[in-house]
């Protein structure tokens, strides 16, 4: 029953997830942390660190999110859960997306989509952040990280193996 629920939720929350996989991670972390306790807000900290390691970070999290909950099944399961919505979204909406981009609706509600994203940003930030800046260490590290990300081409990938070294030898 648990591995069913875990599936749903995700094939809910990717079917919902509108302007990039980051904006999942609020509905994830509601789910998985606070509802079900699946997850430590640590464990769940983790299994995005991982991620972001990897190609295909948030299906990777999911993996590794299932994997906790039920094993090898459920990271498979996770990850399947997580490509079937996208894959039948994107065949929808391609076939019908060039007749209707111009429409007054469809504009309209995408900007009011991207706006929610922000929004839906600022809190996962939050969150992660309450959860993850435990000391001036790990403070310091994201205001570095920050400034790398925003004012240099610096790639992601990289930032989060050195601050995964840099954790290391200061923490």
């Amino acid at each position: 029953m648990i591995l069913l629920k875990f599936c749903w939720t995700l094939i809910v929350v990717n079917s919902l997830t509108i302007g990039g996989g980051f904006v999942m991670l609020p509905m994830l972390h509601k789910e998985f942390v606070e509802k079900t306790q699946w997850l430590t807000n640590q464990e769940f900290v983790d299994a995005i660190a991982i991620g972001q390691v990897t190609p295909g970070p948030l299906t990777v999290m999911n993996a590794v999110i299932g994997y906790k909950i039920y094993g090898v099944l459920g990271a498979v399961l996770a990850m399947i859960s997580s490509y079937l919505p996208c894959i039948i979204i994107v065949t929808l909406v391609a076939k019908y997306y060039y007749a209707y981009k111009e429409s007054i609706i469809v504009v309209s509600s995408f900007k009011g989509i991207k706006a929610a994203v922000i929004g839906l940003l600022a809190g996962v930030a939050i969150s992660l952040g309450n959860a993850s800046l435990v000391d001036i260490t790990t403070f310091g590290i994201a205001i570095i990280s920050f400034a790398a990300i925003t004012f240099t081409k610096t790639s992601p990938t990289l930032l989060i193996i050195a601050a995964g070294i840099a954790g290391a030898l200061f923490l």
